[in-house]
Parts: structure tokens; sequence; C-alpha cells
């Protein structure tokens, strides 16, 4: 039974990281200055569409 509750709060824990750093990546995507596309709105928007940004929403990634 404990290793049930256990299991059940890592897996809930990794999903609401993962949903997180999902949403700070579509965040970053928008809040880039697109005005000459560079590396920073290449990745965040590629990351957030591919499901990537759970983990790349997590860098902080220079923008000019």
């Amino acid at each position: 039974m404990k290793t049930s509750i256990i299991i059940v709060f890592i897996w809930l824990s990794i999903v609401i990281a993962a949903l997180v750093g999902e949403i700070k990546c579509v965040i970053k995507a928008i809040n880039c200055n697109w005005e000459p596309v560079g590396k920073a709105e290449v990745v965040y928007t590629g990351a957030a569409l591919t499901g990537f940004g759970s983990i790349v929403g997590y860098f902080d990634i220079e923008d000019k």
C-alpha cells in the first residue's frame, strides 16, 4: 500500500514538472523579440511544438 502511494506521488511530481516546463517554454517563445530570428526563438518554438519544452523550458537561452 505504501509503495503504491509513493509511486503515484513520484508520477504526479514528474507530470507536474513536465507541464510547468512546457508552459515556461511557450511563455519564453512568446516573449522572444523575434526581430532577427535567432537561436532562442527557434529552440523555444521547436521544443514547444515537439514536447521537448518540458525540459527546455527550464533553460535560459540568451536572446539578443
